[in-house]
């Protein structure tokens, strides 16, 4: 499938995460190997990237966490893989792409994190420890609904302003809260669309019947959100 449609597909327009055959494909080939090597990000920004999807999804005594289903290799390939190197390839006069939606704007927003972590913690960001990603993901994720608000206003003035402007940048609270958010977002459903999670978490029914008003629980998932 070429890059553009498959943006297409995805519902970028709409700012939406859908899980397309083309997406599904991708997240099915990654697993948690031994070495992480990252395609898309350097091997630190991989190194903060794995750390922090599993402080996101853990590991527990029964269900696998998103390291373990390799999530983190989703997120570093999907990011290569279907974000375009440049708008041009996928933009025309009928479809304009947010420069939220571009690998350089990712790597833009890698760079201000590792940047942050080197001010905070005074080493390198391939030294990071868990407890330190801890602090940071706490710091951004768990503000108030106001300034998370406010960090949105902000993001969306900066599209406005690269349009004129491509050279200007994000404010850097902004970024770090909107890189930080796009981890959790993408960890969150690349979890949850993964196989295992799906076929061994979830309800797993591929071929969903009739519609029953009435049907006991236990014949219905037992509760657990559907996977398909």
């Amino acid at each position: 499938m070429k890059r553009r449609q498959l943006l297409k597909n995805l519902g970028y327009g709409a700012g939406a995460l859908v899980v397309t055959p083309a997406v599904m494909s991708l997240l099915q080939s990654c697993e948690n190997t031994p070495v992480f090597s990252p395609v898309f990000l350097s091997p630190a920004q991989g190194h903060a990237l794995k750390s922090m999807v599993a402080l996101i999804i853990p590991n527990d005594e029964k269900v696998p966490g998103a390291v373990e289903v390799g999530v983190h290799e989703f997120i570093d390939k999907y990011w290569k893989e279907v974000l375009p190197a440049n708008k041009s390839e996928v933009e025309d006069e009928f479809w304009e792409v947010s420069p939220t939606r571009e690998q350089p704007f990712m790597k833009n927003l890698w760079t201000t994190f590792e940047e942050n972590y080197k001010t905070t913690f005074q080493k390198e960001l391939a030294d990071g420890t868990p407890e330190e990603f801890d602090q940071i993901l706490s710091k951004y994720l768990k503000t108030d609904k106001s300034t998370q608000t406010a960090y949105g206003k902000k993001m969306g003035e900066f599209s406005q302003a690269y349009k004129l402007d491509p050279t200007v940048q994000p404010d850097k609270e902004a970024a770090m809260f909107n890189l930080l958010a796009t981890v959790r977002g993408m960890t969150m459903w690349g979890w949850k669309s993964s196989e295992t999670i799906g076929k061994n978490v979830l309800w797993y029914d591929p071929v969903p019947g009739q519609q029953i008003g009435c049907l006991p629980l236990s014949e219905a998932g037992n509760g657990k959100a559907m996977a398909l």
